[in-house]
């Protein structure tokens, strides 16, 4: 039988249970929540340094980093906080580290493309002009890679033309910006046949729309195309608006006295646009003047027409002979990096060379580069006389031969052997045959490199270095030969 006293006790264990459990869950819930302050801070950290271009001046570093910061929200988000999340936390603050100091080293060299940057920044060309800024984006990107390198030359040159991109990409913004308004008047003008009927205020605008686009295209302060961008809207709205008042006329909606009488205030403003004075007391006399007027404006439109197509092709034949520059340039470039890689693998296979060469002493052999290959000339490579097996004793010397083979990895070998001039031609030639194949047979057991890259040949006394005619020439021409073919010639 349960009692009263029996229930109490049993719920108050029940509660302690739950407390005890939670005081065990609490450590865990405290590392989740203190490696969800780590990512967030360093989440933080990465949008800072992309505000400081930092992405974009050490940008392997700076992917390196953001994308254990991935890992690690993706790990944080699936429940993993193990040993691997804190590695990655400390791997992405450790990458970050590195890029923010490359960034700052090298940020005395893009003083330049950095304050075109902003500039285009600040005109929003991110969004009104989207694909130049891409593209400037990118320059300086690939820029930021050659900083990493250490190829200050290429940094110069991708700097240089990420500023020219920079720079357009501040002119189209600003076009759109100042100007789409206007150019949208000055579009709804020319339908309305405002060129023709409403000359003076269509010449306005268009010396506005002209005067902005100069401001525009040498990067002056936003206030003066700003101000010409408005005054060109107001004069295209203008002559809109006098080019239908002539329609509405010509359609016959009014009538001429009706719109003399209701509007000359209009007719005023209308002969003040086009530049004569009018006479109240004679209409005719006004229009006629305007007509005159409007065609002395045509004949100066036409004039300006004509002078701004030569300025046109001017700029056309201007902009060809950028492109052709810029082609150049890109050659060069790449003709720079060719003659950089080429001189880079001249200079490793000198180092090669050099390593090669210090292994030898003088009386084991000598180290020769004879075109694209590589000859060892092994004087202590020796044998019993008329006798073809290795002594163990020459093993260390054929070990040093072993190394200078796997130093160049996918070469081919030619083993030559030679002897001096003592003895029959015959028997010397079927001797230093026997010799190379020793050779060729000790190397392919201690070498991992396919049998069908390694030749020997036996020359016999074909090829002396030394006089035979004294025992140090002869001991000379004893000698084995390993002919390396050098990979990549």
């Amino acid at each position: 039988m349960i009692t009263e006293d029996m229930t109490f006790v049993r719920l108050g264990g029940l509660v302690a249970a739950v407390a005890v459990a939670s005081c065990l869950l609490c450590p865990g819930v405290a590392a989740a929540q203190e490696g969800a302050a780590s990512l967030q801070a360093l989440e933080a950290r990465l949008g800072q340094a992309r505000e400081r271009a930092v992405h974009l001046l050490a940008p392997s570093s700076f992917e390196d980093a953001a994308d254990r910061v991935e890992d690690a929200s993706r790990r944080l988000r699936g429940g993993r906080e193990d040993a691997r999340f804190e590695e990655l936390l400390d791997e992405a603050g450790r990458w970050l580290e590195a890029a923010e100091r490359t960034a700052e080293a090298g940020r005395p060299h893009f003083m330049t493309v950095l304050a075109a940057r902003e500039e285009a920044r600040a005109s929003e060309a991110e969004t009104r002009a989207a694909q130049g800024w891409a593209r400037a984006e990118n320059e300086l990107e690939t820029a930021g890679r050659r900083l990493e390198r250490e190829d200050m030359e290429d940094v110069a040159v991708r700097a240089s033309r990420a500023t020219v991109l920079y720079r357009r990409a501040t002119r189209a913004a600003r076009r759109d910006q100042f100007l789409g308004e206007a150019m949208q008047a000055r579009t709804a003008a020319l339908n309305a046949g405002a060129s023709e009927l409403s000359p003076g205020a269509f010449g306005e605008g268009e010396a506005h729309l002209a005067s902005a686009e100069a401001e525009i295209e040498s990067l002056a302060p936003v206030e003066g195309p700003a101000r010409a961008g408005e005054a060109a809207f107001a004069a295209f709205t203008r002559a809109h608006r006098i080019a239908a008042l002539f329609d509405s006329v010509r359609r016959r909606h009014v009538t001429v006295e009706r719109l003399i009488d209701e509007h000359e205030a209009d007719l005023a403003r209308l002969a003040e646009a086009a530049g004569v004075e009018p006479l109240r007391s004679n209409a005719d006399e006004t229009t006629a003047r305007i007509a005159e007027a409007v065609s002395r404006l045509r004949a100066d439109n036409e004039r300006l027409g004509a002078e701004l197509a030569v300025e046109r092709a001017r700029a056309s034949e201007l902009d060809g002979r950028l492109a052709s520059l810029e082609a150049r340039l890109a050659d060069f470039e790449q003709r720079f990096t060719g003659a950089r890689d080429e001189l880079l693998a001249v200079r490793e296979r000198e180092a090669r060379l050099r390593e090669v060469q210090g292994l030898f002493t003088p009386s084991e052999g000598e180290v020769l580069l004879v075109g694209d290959r590589l000859v060892l000339r092994l004087f202590g490579l020796t044998f019993e006389p008329a006798q073809a097996e290795i002594d163990e004793a020459l093993f260390p010397l054929l070990t040093k031969v072993q190394r200078v083979i796997t130093t160049f990895p996918g070469a081919s070998l030619r083993i030559e052997g030679h002897t001096d001039s003592q003895g029959g031609t015959r028997g010397n030639q079927a001797l230093s045959q026997r010799r190379a194949i020793a050779v060729r047979e000790h190397l392919l057991a201690r070498v991992p490199i396919p049998s069908s890259r390694v030749e020997a040949t036996g020359l016999g006394e074909e090829r002396p270095i030394a006089s035979n005619e004294t025992e140090e020439g002869r001991a000379r021409n004893r000698r084995i030969e390993i002919v390396i073919n050098l990979p990549g010639n």
